[in-house]
């Protein structure tokens, strides 16, 4: 269908159980993890950390590319399914303390902070979700909360809001 001069296409697509790390034009970001479209956020729907998604959705080819490659716009349809996937399925995130690729001014330093501290062993990851770091990765990870390394880590499922780090 047409509209405007836009496709407009209803489509259903597959959101894997874990949010990716994107290096947005202006700043860092964890967006949805699509297999086959370049879906990266859809109002209305709800993610949970370790749920495989079948969702239908309203697909728009946008009539002009936004300054940041976007060609498509999503709304979603309905929910098909949500699976749980295995606690043992493994998964990569890459972890940066930074929000923006440049320097804050101190006032600006808290929205800044990508990790924020909950207790000894569990951070809040933009927002999104609880990091568990275990005791043997804690001197890596303070690295990465001091702001001086990023890295890529390998995770697990704890639940729909909290993950574990297991190794890097």
């Amino acid at each position: 269908m047409s509209l405007y001069g836009q496709t407009v296409l209803n489509k259903t697509i597959t959101i894997a159980p874990n949010l990716s790390f994107q290096n947005y034009e202006h700043f860092k970001r964890l967006t949805l993890n699509s297999p086959d479209s370049s879906i990266e956020y859809l109002d209305r729907f709800n993610f949970d950390w370790g749920y495989s998604y079948k969702v239908s959705v309203k697909e728009t080819k946008l009539s002009t590319i936004l300054s940041d490659g976007t060609q498509y716009d999503y709304a979603l349809n309905h929910i098909i399914s949500k699976t749980k996937v295995p606690d043992t399925t493994q998964f990569k995130l890459f972890i940066d303390p930074s929000r923006y690729y440049h320097k804050v001014e101190s006032s600006e330093q808290l929205i800044n902070n990508t990790l924020k501290r909950i207790n000894d062993s569990t951070y809040i990851y933009f927002d999104k979700v609880e990091i568990e770091v275990p005791t043997n990765l804690k001197m890596i990870f303070n690295q990465i909360v001091e702001g001086k390394t990023s890295k890529l880590g390998h995770f697990i499922f704890i639940n729909k809001k909290r993950i574990r780090l297991v190794h890097f």
